[in-house]
């Protein structure tokens, strides 16, 4: 897959997500402005699999190690982060894309596939590969019959990386793959006064 950036910018990002042992389950939401300055808010949720490691553990720092929830021999753990946490992202466009740059906010929306990184005791980072507007048909396919991931990525039209801060009941550093989708929810304002009519 090619990437193209695009002029379309990142605005702003939230989001939580938990694990249970590797099963990961993420909501959240991210905001872009289109090329005329309009914000566009998309909602998304994703679940999948990952590994972490705990950071005190592989530092060796046991006494700073968080208290363990355990649920059937497995450790629970999450973190999230609202719009007031920093976070930063670019969207890019995909060779699928045969057009100049993005017109139709609603090309964003449908299933997706991505990649996340993240880190931290109690308050941390995290960061993502998330590639947007694919087949959502295709991708249940691939869920199904792995054959067809290749097939229904290949049908993306953009993808948007992102990172940001974040805090929780974290003590660990690891990765995800994850599947999902994304929904478009009209314009975004960033005034809360504001936020009802999004």
């Amino acid at each position: 897959m090619i990437l193209r950036r695009s002029h379309w910018r990142f605005n702003t990002s939230a989001g939580a997500a938990t694990g249970l042992g590797p099963f990961n389950v993420e909501t959240g939401m991210f905001a872009v402005k289109d090329q005329a300055g309009m914000s566009h808010k998309y909602a998304f949720t994703g679940f999948g699999m990952g590994k972490t490691w705990a950071l005190s553990s592989a530092l060796h720092l046991s006494k700073f190690a968080l208290p363990k929830i355990m649920v059937k021999k497995n450790e629970l753990g999450g973190a999230g982060a609202t719009t007031d946490f920093p976070s930063w992202g670019t969207v890019f466009l995909t060779d699928a894309f045969k057009g100049t740059d993005l017109t139709d906010p609603k090309s964003l929306k449908g299933g997706s596939v991505y990649l996340e990184g993240a880190g931290g005791y109690l308050f941390g980072a995290s960061g993502s590969l998330m590639i947007l507007g694919i087949n959502r048909s295709l991708l249940v396919m691939g869920i199904a019959k792995p054959d067809f991931i290749g097939t229904a990525i290949r049908t993306a039209p953009a993808a948007l990386i992102s990172g940001g801060f974040n805090e929780g009941l974290q003590d660990s550093a690891g990765g995800a793959y994850l599947f999902g989708q994304v929904d478009y929810k009209g314009l975004y304002s960033d005034n809360p006064a504001m936020a009802g009519s999004n």
